[in-house]
C-alpha cells in the first residue's frame, strides 16, 4: 500500500504535492481543487483542512526514493477558445474538450463557480512551452 507523505516540491508546506504524488496524479490538480474550493465556498474551512493535512502528513523517511514523473503532467492545450485550459484538461483525461467546456458552463450556471475555477486553472496550469523547457 502506498503511503502519502508531504511532498518535496513545496509551494507552501508540500501537502498538495504529497497528495498528488500519493494518488499518482499531477499535484497541480490538487492545488486547483484546494484554491477553487476556498474561493467558491469559504476560505476558513478549506484553510483548516489544509492545516490539518499539513499536521497529519509526515516527512518521507530517510532514504525514501520518490519515482519522478510517474504521473502525466497537465499543460494548457493548443486548441484555444480562451486560454487552452479546457483543451489541456481534456488531453490529460483523454476526452473531448467540449465535455470539459460544458462542465465549466454547468458549474457556472449551477453554483456560480465555473468562471472562478476557470480563472484559477488559467493561472495555475502551465503552458506547454513552459513545461517542456523546465
Amino acid at each position: 500500500m502506498k503511503k502519502i507523505y508531504l511532498g518535496r516540491d513545496k509551494k507552501l508546506s508540500g501537502v498538495c504535492d504529497g497528495i498528488g504524488k500519493g494518488l499518482n496524479i499531477d499535484p497541480t490538480f490538487i492545488r486547483i481543487i484546494f484554491v477553487s474550493l476556498a474561493l467558491m465556498t469559504a476560505v476558513v474551512p478549506v484553510l483548516i483542512a489544509y492545516i490539518v493535512c499539513a499536521l497529519v502528513l509526515t516527512q518521507p523517511p530517510e532514504g525514501y526514493v520518490e519515482v519522478e514523473n510517474s504521473y502525466k503532467k497537465i499543460t494548457k492545450g493548443k486548441e484555444k477558445k480562451i486560454s487552452g485550459v479546457c483543451d489541456g484538461i481534456a488531453k490529460y483525461f483523454g476526452i473531448d474538450a467540449m465535455i470539459v467546456r460544458l462542465i465549466f458552463v454547468a458549474l457556472t450556471l449551477w453554483i456560480g463557480g465555473g468562471i472562478m475555477a476557470y480563472i484559477v486553472c488559467m493561472i495555475m496550469i502551465p503552458d506547454e512551452a513552459q513545461e517542456v523547457n523546465v
